[in-house]
């Protein structure tokens, strides 16, 4: 992502709904510096508010003076959304940003930018798992699970590099399950233990358990999906047995067959069944038809199922991959914490979000809620830019560290540099 210079800035950006608020406009060169004795007219305007543009009458206008270099101004803003900010000198425009509102309950989470879904050398992937660590940290990430196939220990060698090293990513642990016999993969995240790992050394036991789960299928579930069905229950109940959260990926994955990895049918059912806590609504570049599970997601909503969404690169290699960095998730979370990125998902408080253009101009879509998307697209466009400068520099720093070219201090200090902004 190329930087866009901007003149001014104003902080903070995020604000509480109904309090007054004192904002600071800081000038980001020394070209900018506001002028003592200039008087300077700052605009108010609510981009939801219900403005009749022939003839304006809800926009704020105040008139400010710099003090020591920086203007300041006080608000109260009245309603949640995005606030047009506007600086001028005279009839010369100098700023035109934004600040976005927010009722209590959103306030308090934190936007937390992840990906719940990669690979690593250790299954399927190109890079060792502290590799992708930090070219993930590198594009923005605050959050990333490592979900090898079958294998859940890839993400513990990335605990181990940097171990005792205070960084600013949060790993969660993850595999991805797809038991003997059913091409139904599942994305366990979170768990304390490996579900693979019960089917790969304990087989027989694993057998008898899945012949007990076919003995309680649904009464109406068509024969043909019945062995797809049982094994997607076992799963799925073993991951939440061990405190995870089971995402359903990529249904519409052509794989060597040519033909979808799993009927339209049997994922309705799937998703209407309440074993799965999210849907991967967007994947990766090998799956170029996500706009049929979007349209999925909106029939099982309309049909009165709760279906959260994450997106998702299910990154393998980075050359030519167009869904990394460009597909991921904010999770509005109460704490950046596994349990905190697992409870947001769980609640719903989660987008799903996919870039297209170019470097030089992204353009991002955000699914989810209307209000959690409204404020996303706010972020997405005044938030994770610089935020993404800053944990870009701690990316390539990890990289070196985990080869021994690089010691701990300056990623720590990259690291608190973006835990304050």
């Amino acid at each position: 992502m190329l930087p866009t210079p901007e003149n001014y800035r104003v902080y903070p950006s995020v604000l509480p709904v109904g309090k007054t608020v004192t904002l600071t406009i800081l000038a980001a060169e020394l070209l900018y510096l506001p002028k003592e004795g200039t008087t300077y007219t700052l605009t108010v305007v609510a981009a939801d508010g219900d403005e009749n543009y022939y003839a304006p009458t809800q926009i704020t206008e105040l008139s400010l003076s710099a003090e020591e270099g920086v203007l300041r101004f006080s608000y109260t803003f009245p309603a949640e959304g995005t606030y047009r900010i506007r600086l001028a000198e005279g009839t010369v425009r100098l700023c035109d940003t934004a600040v976005y509102a927010l009722e209590n309950d959103l306030y308090g989470l934190i936007p937390l930018k992840g990906d719940l879904h990669t690979h690593s050398r250790r299954s399927d992937g190109a890079r060792d798992p502290a590799a992708l660590a930090g070219h993930i940290r590198e594009q923005g990430y605050d959050f990333f699970a490592l979900t090898d196939h079958n294998r859940r220990y890839p993400g513990e060698e990335i605990d181990e590099t940097f171990a005792g090293l205070k960084v600013g990513f949060l790993r969660l642990p993850g595999e991805e399950v797809h038991a003997p016999k059913s091409p139904v993969h599942i994305v366990h995240v979170g768990g304390t233990t490996s579900v693979a790992s019960e089917y790969i050394h304990y087989r027989e036991k694993y057998e008898a358990e899945i012949l007990a789960y076919e003995a309680r299928l649904p009464a109406d579930l068509p024969a043909e999906y019945a062995y797809r069905y049982a094994r997607a229950m076992w799963a799925t109940d073993k991951i939440h047995a061990c405190g995870g959260i089971a995402i359903l990926p990529h249904p519409y994955w052509m794989p060597a067959a040519n033909s979808v990895n799993l009927p339209t049918e049997l994922v309705r059912r799937l998703l209407s069944s309440g074993m799965f806590d999210a849907f991967e609504l967007l994947g990766a570049a090998h799956q170029p038809e996500n706009n049929r599970q979007l349209a999925l997601w909106q029939e099982i909503r309309e049909s009165g199922v709760r279906m959260p969404v994450v997106g998702s690169s299910d990154v393998h290699t980075f050359k030519g991959a167009e869904s990394f960095p460009h597909i991921f998730t904010i999770a509005f979370a109460e704490e950046k914490t596994v349990e905190g990125i697992l409870a947001a998902v769980k609640t719903g408080n989660t987008v799903a979000v996919e870039g297209t253009g170019t470097e030089y101009e992204r353009h991002y879509r955000a699914y989810g809620s209307l209000r959690l998307v409204s404020y996303a697209q706010f972020l997405l466009r005044y938030f994770y830019p610089n935020a993404t400068r800053i944990a870009a520099g701690e990316g390539v720093l990890l990289r070196a560290y985990a080869i021994g070219e690089c010691d701990g201090a300056a990623i720590e200090a990259l690291a608190a540099e973006a835990e304050a902004y």
